[in-house]
């Protein structure tokens, strides 16, 4: 499930208990509530606005969760992005940059974007580089 339709389903589940919780309070007799019809309906909405955040705040976990799980083969996700200007010099490696006879398990999904201006250099790497 991708991240929108997590927050959508989590803002949806916060409005579904807060009506709940309104119209809990509304509607049961409980002797603690004030008798007056307007006062009866500030604590309704005020009960209900703590049981919708409690839920949001429960939910949002869940919600900033990634998107898929990793593959049961140990892969992982890399997402690398790059804006660099003037004379900088920027490196990224997802793998590693050293000489090995065996080399690492690449990312299996990958994603790289990079921006320059002026003379700035990048260079990302997505797997292994034995090159240094």
């Amino acid at each position: 499930m991708s991240g929108p339709v997590r927050w959508a389903a989590a803002g949806a589940a916060s409005v579904v208990s807060f009506a709940l919780a309104v119209w809990l309070v509304r509607a049961l007799p409980w002797g603690w509530l004030p008798k007056d019809d307007g006062d009866r309906w500030a604590v309704a909405t005020a009960c209900g606005a703590v049981v919708a955040a409690g839920v949001l705040y429960g939910l949002t976990w869940w919600t900033s969760r990634g998107g898929a799980p990793a593959a049961p083969g140990g892969g992982r996700r890399v997402r690398q992005y790059a804006d660099a200007g003037g004379d900088s010099v920027v490196e990224q490696t997802a793998g590693t940059r050293t000489r090995r006879r065996t080399p690492g398990t690449p990312p299996e999904h990958l994603t790289q974007r990079a921006k320059t201006r002026g003379t700035s250099r990048i260079r990302q790497t997505g797997g292994d580089d034995g090159s240094y």
